[in-house]
């Protein structure tokens, strides 16, 4: 089975291109992908579609008879043991994928209650929100302000800033997030949250 950057330099030699080729038709530097077909960058699911239109082909074609990896599995008893070592004042991610996943990230939010004025901002991608505990509020750029509660879930583009927060002065809010990898979260400040990631 190939990998990621087999499969994409294979790919090029079945369509007869050379790299400059590619670069100038995808809008990517000839050095870039001349990393991620050795397998030496990774590459952002924006770019990787580049290379699927380039190409001609639909994202998951690139996918196919790509090596599989191990399952990442996290455990209902380690989720339990998240709350433990939270500051309920702060907002905190944890990340429930691999780190070096290159197509998008799995990430328990919590948001701590309105009183706080705390805040995530995402940007720079798309989101899948789901609402596990609480009211959030969703302030998209330029339009009225989104309440969701328990168990809604929305699927979100942002690339200007959208600010998540809870609705309720006293109660916090826990959301899980499936994001593009691109994504940025950041907290009210403008500075990038770190993700914890599950022991």
């Amino acid at each position: 089975m190939a990998t990621l950057g087999q499969k994409l330099r294979e790919l090029r030699h079945q369509r007869g291109f050379k790299l400059n080729e590619v670069a100038e038709g995808a809008d990517l530097s000839i050095s870039f992908i001349s990393l991620i077909e050795r397998d030496k960058a990774s590459i952002s699911v924006e770019n990787l579609q580049k290379l699927a239109n380039f190409y001609n082909v639909r994202l998951f074609q690139i996918f196919q008879d790509i090596e599989e990896e191990d399952a990442f599995i996290v455990r209902k008893s380690q989720m339990e043991q998240l709350g433990e070592y939270s500051n309920p004042a702060l907002p905190f991610l944890y990340l429930l994928s691999p780190e070096d996943n290159l197509s998008f990230k799995s990430i328990l939010v919590y948001i701590p209650p309105a009183a706080y004025h705390e805040s995530v901002q995402i940007q720079k991608g798309e989101a899948f929100l789901l609402v596990k505990e609480g009211t959030l509020k969703v302030d998209l750029p330029n339009k009225k302000p989104i309440l969701l509660h328990e168990g809604d879930s929305a699927h979100l583009t942002s690339f200007k800033g959208t600010v998540l927060s809870s609705a309720n002065d006293n109660k916090a809010v826990k959301l899980f997030v499936v994001a593009s990898a691109t994504v940025q979260h950041l907290d009210r400040q403008g500075d990038l949250l770190s993700y914890q990631g599950v022991e």
